[in-house]
């Protein structure tokens, strides 16, 4: 992993980038190398400033951020996208997650998170605002037959990482919480995926919520 994450900043609303730009600018893990006014403009932007994350607005006047996703994507399978929206409906996440997008945040989302989640997504996790995420549980809830599934043996810390992983927190934010070192969160984290056999942040909620571990 390079010293800083490259981003560049998708958004038709000057006010947005001029606040990411900020929140950038004050963070020395992130550099920001580019921004566009709209999707059309994206694929420029990436191909000149070459970024890691993209951080893309779902919704712009030109293209939207469903479309520039999937061109973004198309020039360089490699990079990572992190959908910025106003939207908290389970379905429009999905809608841009489908395309490639690796992350969905609310815009209402402090700094930290935004670059939490910048940090996230380029070590390959997926990142969905806790608010979002709780809707992805319930509509998985709703749509399930409400029958009773053993659940895997945890220990009490795993379980509290679970509990705060719903709550949105983040490994260095849980580990500050547990008084753990990162890595022994971080450790509990693969040891519940490999149990559970899930992949990302969002299962483990969905898969907890399933077995009765945590309830929202």
């Amino acid at each position: 992993m390079s010293a800083t994450v490259r981003v560049v900043v998708v958004d038709d609303d000057p006010l947005v980038r001029h606040a990411l730009r900020a929140f950038i600018d004050d963070d020395d893990r992130v550099t920001l190398v580019g921004e566009a006014t709209d999707g059309s403009e994206a694929v420029v932007a990436c191909k000149t400033g070459n970024p890691d994350v993209v951080l893309m607005d779902s919704r712009m006047r030109e293209l939207s951020g469903v479309e520039a996703t999937r061109l973004v994507l198309g020039w360089n399978p490699r990079c990572r996208v992190v959908a910025l929206t106003t939207f908290t409906t389970e379905w429009r996440a999905l809608e841009v997650l489908r395309a490639g997008a690796c992350g969905y945040l609310v815009k209402n989302s402090t700094p930290e998170q935004i670059i939490d989640a910048i940090i996230a997504a380029h070590a390959g996790d997926r990142v969905v605002s806790p608010e979002v995420q709780e809707r992805f549980v319930r509509a998985a809830i709703e749509a399930s037959d409400g029958s009773a599934i053993d659940s895997p043996a945890l220990s009490d810390r795993e379980r509290q990482v679970i509990e705060l992983i719903a709550k949105g927190l983040s490994n260095a934010e849980i580990a500050d919480e547990l008084h753990y070192a990162e890595g022994t969160v971080k450790a509990d984290i693969r040891h519940i995926n490999q149990l559970w056999g899930v992949e990302n942040r969002l299962q483990v909620v969905l898969r907890a919520t399933e077995l009765g571990v945590i309830s929202l």
